[in-house]
């Protein structure tokens, strides 16, 4: 006699349910795209601050660095004076701004339809004439010493206007009785 036929057996028998959600290839992809995002936020957020540290410090290596250009102005020559005023603001640009004036000409600048425009648009105008002027001062004769301190003081200003100092950091400095 024969063995009676058996049905093939039912394999829902040997599983053990649905597979884990991190068994799907989708779960991964989507887990990676959210730590990716997570992580250029968490950058963006982050270097928002720092730029902004950044450019108070720049900032200020700037004014200190103008003011004692002043202090040292009737020792130097007035060529040397209006070089260093300029390069003083157009490395302050170039760190602050990603601008490229530092490595231009005057000339350059000027034709340059894109030149600070990271700079406030009501202020733009004003830093490429004093840096103009300072471009010509290059070439005055040396008793024209009376100016550069006029010169020097206008680039402060600049600065404060283009970034002003946070509240209460420049408190002592506007009271200084120096003036």
């Amino acid at each position: 006699m024969t063995p009676p036929i058996h049905d093939i057996t039912n394999p829902e028998e040997f599983l053990f349910g649905q597979p884990p959600v991190w068994h799907s290839p989708w779960f991964w992809v989507m887990t990676v795209s959210a730590c990716l995002l997570i992580g250029i936020l968490i950058l963006k957020f982050t270097r928002g601050e720092n730029l902004e540290k950044k450019r108070q410090q720049l900032l200020l290596s700037a004014s200190e660095a103008l003011i004692a250009l002043k202090q040292e102005g009737a020792s130097l020559a007035p060529q040397t004076l209006a070089v260093r005023i300029s390069l003083i603001l157009r490395q302050y640009f170039e760190a602050a701004f990603d601008d490229p004036s530092l490595f231009e000409t005057n000339e350059e600048l000027t034709l340059r339809a894109d030149a600070m425009t990271k700079v406030d648009s009501k202020y733009r105008r004003r830093i490429i004439d004093h840096l103009h002027q300072l471009s010509e001062l290059k070439y005055i004769q040396a008793d024209q010493h009376n100016r550069f301190e006029e010169l020097i003081e206008r680039a402060l200003e600049l600065l404060r206007i283009i970034e002003p100092a946070p509240v209460g950091a420049t408190t002592d400095q506007n009271n200084s009785p120096s003036e």
